[in-house]
């Protein structure tokens, strides 16, 4: 039978393919990538910040608030609280899901990752002190490769963060073999577990793997995973939009006081908990606002977010590239040499940034979606609802 046979004669079943195909596309929720590229530029912002305080000879241009940076992090765990309820929906109690799950999360993370791990290695083998010069010589190379817990920052600075992920996704694995009405008591037993050994026992003397099971950031993981819960009830759905909107103007002035208060250098407990709660009503109240479309995003702030994990894990290479070559050239009075070289390292980390990914990355996951298609069975729908 022709191609224009088998279409004359099952339009239903084409009509059923194209439905699961739009329904799986608008999993993809455009807020989200956005907020994924906000997080990797707010890091980025605080990195770049201390590469111009080490090689402006004294001068600053960028303010001291880039410092709040560093809650980049935080929005990132929250987005993958959020973004591991919602592709699991409906694909708990199996083990095929359980599966598909595992290896999207593992080779989502580790090949991209490991690129940038031997690229780091390299040059610490040929000059040790152009690499995280702090820990250095203490470094676990095995366990960097791996992101196992260890007492040190691993090779790639950044990836400290990968380990807790990986510490995520292996608790909402074993949540999956659960049914998922299941769901929600298991994170408030599981927040509680946190909230309880961080209150009363003193975990700095718990092993690395102790420290990264009982770490405070579980907390914002599990507010992520609350909020996706709760944006998909049918009371979030009659709250008015108004509501949502004047969510966003509290969240933005509280992250203005716990700046000025300094949350991010206190207690890891309490910026978990402060921090990731407005992280996760920002979260929620842009998905909310996206579903009712009133709030419209644009084609170049999703690329940001599609670029964002090639972005966090180079961007400190990049910025160290240009502070050598400022430092090279030396640095000049004023600020003008700080303006210049400030706009190179944010323009060069965007535009590696987004050629990295569309030649390094993205070829990466696709072919890790035709190789779990191959492997596990995965219908077009469920690939495009991989992030």
């Amino acid at each position: 039978m022709s191609t224009a046979e088998t279409t004359e004669a099952s339009p239903s079943l084409i009509r059923t393919r194209s439905e699961r195909t739009r329904s799986a596309e608008r999993e993809k929720i455009e807020a989200v990538q956005v907020l994924r590229g906000v997080a990797a530029l707010a890091v980025v912002a605080l990195h770049a910040m201390a590469i111009e305080r080490k090689y402006s000879g004294g001068d600053m241009l960028l303010p001291e608030w880039f410092r709040f940076g560093a809650s980049g992090v935080d929005l990132f765990f929250v987005i993958s609280g959020f973004v591991m309820v919602t592709v699991t929906r409906g694909r708990f109690g199996r083990i095929n899901e359980v599966l598909r799950f595992l290896w999207g999360r593992v080779t989502r993370i580790y090949p991209t990752y490991w690129f940038y791990f031997f690229i780091t290695l390299a040059v610490f083998l040929w000059q040790p002190s152009w690499v995280n010069t702090q820990l250095h010589q203490q470094a676990d190379l095995w366990a960097s490769f791996l992101l196992l817990p260890t007492d040190t920052l691993p090779l790639v600075m950044v990836a400290w963060s990968l380990v807790n992920e990986l510490w995520f996704y292996c608790v909402f694995a074993i949540l999956l073999f659960f049914p998922e009405r299941a769901l929600l008591p298991s994170l408030c037993v599981w927040a509680a577990v946190i909230l309880a050994i961080n209150l009363f026992v003193d975990i700095s003397g718990f092993t690395p793997a102790g420290r990264i099971m009982a770490h405070p950031f579980t907390c914002e993981f599990i507010i992520g995973s609350l909020v996706a819960l709760f944006v998909r009830t049918e009371y979030a759905r009659k709250l008015p939009a108004g509501l949502f909107w004047g969510m966003l103007i509290v969240v933005a002035v509280g992250l203005i006081l716990a700046d000025a208060a300094s949350v991010l250098d206190g207690s890891r407990l309490k910026r978990a908990l402060v921090i990731g709660g407005l992280f996760g009503a920002l979260l929620a109240s842009c998905v909310v606002l996206e579903a009712r479309r009133s709030l419209r995003i644009p084609a170049f702030m999703r690329l940001s977010g599609d670029m964002s994990y090639t972005v966090y894990l180079s961007h400190v290479l990049v910025l160290s590239v240009i502070g050598k070559i400022w430092f090279a050239i030396g640095p000049a009075s004023g600020l003008w040499d700080n303006v210049i070289a400030c706009a190179i390292m944010f323009t060069a980390v965007v535009v590696y940034g987004w050629i990295a990914y569309r030649l390094i990355e993205k070829p990466m996951v696709d072919l890790s979606h035709r190789l779990r298609a191959r492997l596990i069975g995965l219908t077009a729908a469920d690939r495009l609802r991989s992030y």
